[in-house]
């Protein structure tokens, strides 16, 4: 067996080649679960926001919703289109930084830079101090590229500009929250901030300064890396079925979410239910004996035989689920959703040359979450005008601080879906279960055998960790799904 680390993944991970096909490994987990148990209900909310800095607000929306569900408490209006606002500028973010830091160096090769020939000052002052250093240095991770002079001078002064934006992002973010990537402002009923005129001025100010590079060069792009490496079309193709929990409210409408919940499953679009559980055959983990009553708690068990993986193995009816940009776009252009515009579904199925429900491949996720961050971007100009500094941004009706019961929070988060299961007793953790984005795609294999989505399209084609040009790929696929070890063991 051959194990090859796999660089720019939250959390460290290793790929390892064997008999069975390509697994993927990583270090043990920090293990939250355990950790959160007698803590009090609030230390969850930003405790589980400790888990992966991409999916932090994730986390503490879907604690907060299950909170908010055992205490039975109302959010006022402005707290949740705050909430909503919030999430979906931490989900640009991630997107953006996704494509132009983790993901296009796998495509426009580090050392180029030195190549640079356009006009823009900022990128030809960073692209003389590159020259002035040891070739060995900047061109040490050179491989064959398709794309002209042109292509490349755009694709760094994109990639070069696009901190800056992540920036404004992390501003905006953190006068919501309070900080980035822990916010501090989610509290059962709404959002802790004085919300006023001169906040919502300086967002509309920042929104407009992003609008041209969101609104335009993105999706461009996207494009023109898919189009130069056509391979990735038809390159890493997971599970056919798709998993969306939506947006963690009553969804009931779809064009009220800003994303709706759903599964497509056997060719057809089914409600979503929750309805999940999680085989632990080949992970490193036993049930605890005898079961406690309130759950079922796993121990960590790295000697047990079998075994290969952190990463647990959620189900859905028994099925592996893709989660994700793309499963959200096929499951809200299938419902009707307003968020999925037409065009860019379009747009992905031209490109692609694939049905919708097969295009589930490299260079389809790679489309579908840079489509998702436009679509998202105008959403928030939507959510700023819903919101009134007249009105409260949080309700006081009940004190949830004692509250008792069980609750699944659900929501949708950059990477997919998340879903925390918690039972409160007099406001103290007595169980908590997460399944997170990167645990449904990342999942181990069942008893059946059956692979998560992002080994199985490891294993679509073979390839081989050994040889450059197939590791490269290998990690083009694990960066479609965004995938974070972190988020996947936590």
């Amino acid at each position: 067996m051959s194990v090859t680390p796999l660089n720019r993944v939250e959390g460290g991970c290793s790929l390892s080649a064997t008999s069975d096909g390509i697994r993927l490994q990583g270090p043990p987990p920090r293990l939250f679960e355990h950790r959160l148990v007698g803590r009090t209900a609030l230390e969850a909310v930003f405790l589980t926001q400790q888990i992966s800095a991409d999916m932090s607000i994730s986390h503490a929306l879907a604690a907060v919703n299950a909170w908010e569900m055992i205490a039975r408490i109302n959010v006022a209006e402005n707290g949740r289109v705050l909430r909503e606002f919030l999430h979906a500028l931490s989900i640009i973010h991630a997107h953006l930084r996704n494509f132009y830091l983790v993901t296009l160096p796998d495509y426009l090769p580090p050392g180029t830079l030195a190549d640079y020939t356009g006009g823009d000052s900022e990128v030809k002052r960073i692209s003389a101090e590159v020259r002035q250093k040891p070739p060995q240095h900047w061109s040490r991770h050179m491989f064959p590229h398709p794309f002209s002079p042109s292509e490349v001078n755009r694709l760094w002064e994109q990639s070069l500009h696009a901190p800056r934006y992540l920036s404004l992002l992390q501003r905006m973010m953190a006068l919501l929250g309070g900080k980035f990537p822990q916010v501090m402002c989610m509290v059962p009923g709404g959002v802790t901030l004085n919300l006023t005129e001169a906040l919502l001025i300086k967002m509309r100010v920042w929104m407009v300064e992003m609008r041209h590079f969101i609104g335009k060069g993105l999706m461009e792009d996207g494009l023109l890396v898919v189009n130069r490496y056509p391979h990735i079309k038809t390159l890493g193709r997971g599970v056919r079925d798709f998993l969306s929990v939506g947006s963690g409210e009553d969804d009931a409408v779809f064009e009220s979410s800003i994303f709706p919940s759903g599964i497509y499953t056997g060719g057809r679009l089914e409600r979503f239910t929750p309805v999940g559980t999680e085989s632990i055959v080949t992970a490193f983990y036993r049930l605890a004996q005898p079961p406690p009553s309130k759950g079922p708690v796993l121990l960590p068990d790295p000697e047990k035989r079998g075994a290969y993986s952190w990463i647990k193995a959620p189900r859905h009816q028994g099925q592996p689920m893709e989660c994700g940009p793309f499963a959200r776009m096929i499951i809200a252009y299938l419902s009707g959703a307003r968020i999925a515009d037409p065009t860019l579904v379009e747009t992905l199925q031209r490109e692609t040359g694939l049905p919708l429900n097969e295009g589930n491949t490299t260079g389809g996720r790679l489309l579908a979450r840079l489509a998702e961050t436009t679509e998202l971007f105008a959403r928030c100009g939507v959510l700023l005008d819903q919101l009134d500094p007249a009105q409260p941004t949080i309700l006081h009706e009940l004190n949830p601080h004692k509250a008792t019961g069980e609750a699944l929070g659900h929501v949708e988060g950059p990477a997919g879906s998340v879903r925390h299961h918690v039972t409160l007793e007099k406001g103290q953790v007595l169980y908590y279960d997460i399944y997170s984005a990167s645990t449904w795609n990342g999942s181990s294999r069942d008893e059946n055998g059956r692979m998560g989505s992002l080994e199985s399209a490891l294993n679509a084609k073979p390839l081989d960790p050994a040889k450059p040009e197939d590791l490269r790929d290998l990690a083009r696929i694990a960066r479609s799904f965004a995938f974070s070890m972190s988020d996947a063991t936590h």
